[in-house]
């Protein structure tokens, strides 16, 4: 029974510990990252079961290491936040990569804040770009709008253009 509660206790602590709680260290990869985020963050994801068929609810949030946090969802169910990530779609265009590779589209969840956003000023961004490279590098880009669509005359939808004004931060980290 004692071992049962000291391995209770442990996990606990594991939790509830700064940087704790199975989240993954990023470290800055460059002098900007540093000075705009700080040297080191976490980032925790989960996921809740979505309905039969569908995708799961996931959320991400990314830790400071002075205790703030900033919440946000995965784009993965409106029709626009899809076509958003499409390997060289418009979020991949956005955050220079202009090869295969697919960016994850996160919106702010305001409500799983804490604290005040250390990214992108005051407000925080709308939305965030991730690209998790397979070498360990993680390239993270704010966004202070949406990125919006148009019907064309023939039907299809396509991405209105993006003014690099609206990017509010372009941070580079690798796996720490």
């Amino acid at each position: 029974m004692r071992i049962l509660a000291f391995a209770l206790c442990l996990a606990a602590a594991a939790c509830a510990a700064p940087g704790g709680g199975g989240g993954v260290p990023l470290v800055a990869a460059d002098a900007a990252t540093a000075l705009i985020a700080g040297e080191r963050m976490d980032m925790v994801r989960r996921s809740s079961g979505g309905a039969p068929g569908g995708d799961p609810l996931v959320l991400m949030s990314l830790r400071h290491a002075d205790g703030r946090s900033m919440g946000f969802e995965q784009g993965n169910h409106a029709p626009h936040h899809i076509m958003a990530q499409a390997p060289g779609g418009p979020l991949a265009q956005i955050m220079g990569l202009f090869g295969e590779e697919a960016p994850t589209l996160y919106t702010m969840r305001a409500s799983d804040n804490n604290g005040a956003p250390f990214i992108c000023g005051s407000d925080g961004p709308v939305a965030i770009g991730l690209y998790e490279a397979p070498d360990g590098s993680v390239q993270l880009v704010g966004l202070r709008q949406a990125i919006q669509f148009e019907t064309r005359p023939d039907g299809a939808e396509e991405a209105l253009p993006y003014s690099p004004d609206m990017v509010c931060a372009r941070l580079r980290f690798r796996r720490g």
